[in-house]
């Protein structure tokens, strides 16, 4: 599939995602679009040097295994797990997680996808990489990345 670019303003939480056991992290921004946020709007945020971004979030979304809760078909199974991913995220945010309020992204999508049904108040998914217009907001989001994880679970001396 070809990417698309995808835009809009609202707000975004921003959260690190272990998606590879034991270490390999990203970076992952979640808005809503739509009648009410009916489309989930998931983005890989790019960190330099960070060679373990799994690239396609459905691909990721599909190594958890969700057709044993979402049900066929996979595709399905694959938008709803990514919309949970999110909408937890904003609900129960994670102590390092950051929420920014009316900013501006752009999405390169990579996939988009309509459900069975709706899930998490949403009909949609669409998945790809998100940056943002804002220097200092894309500057804040990218600290979100666990760089020290090695180094914390150092003892101290």
């Amino acid at each position: 599939m070809t990417a698309r670019e995808m835009t809009g303003r609202g707000r975004v939480v921003v959260f690190s995602v272990l998606h590879d056991w034991p270490d390999h992290h990203c970076i992952v921004a979640y808005a809503t679009t739509g009648h009410f946020g009916d489309t989930a709007v998931l983005g890989v945020i790019p960190i330099e040097g960070n060679v373990f971004e799994p690239g396609d979030l459905f691909a990721m979304a599909g190594r958890h295994q969700p057709t044993s809760l979402y049900g066929q078909p996979p595709e399905h199974a694959r938008a709803a797990w990514l919309a949970c991913l999110g909408w937890s995220a904003r609900l129960a945010q994670k102590p390092n997680a950051i929420s920014l309020d009316d900013v501006e992204w752009s999405l390169d999508m990579t996939q988009k996808v309509t459900m069975v049904k709706n899930v998490y108040g949403h009909d949609h998914v669409a998945a790809g990489r998100m940056t943002f217009a804002d220097p200092e907001v894309a500057a804040r989001a990218r600290s979100v990345f666990p760089r020290l994880l090695s180094t914390a679970a150092a003892p101290s001396v």
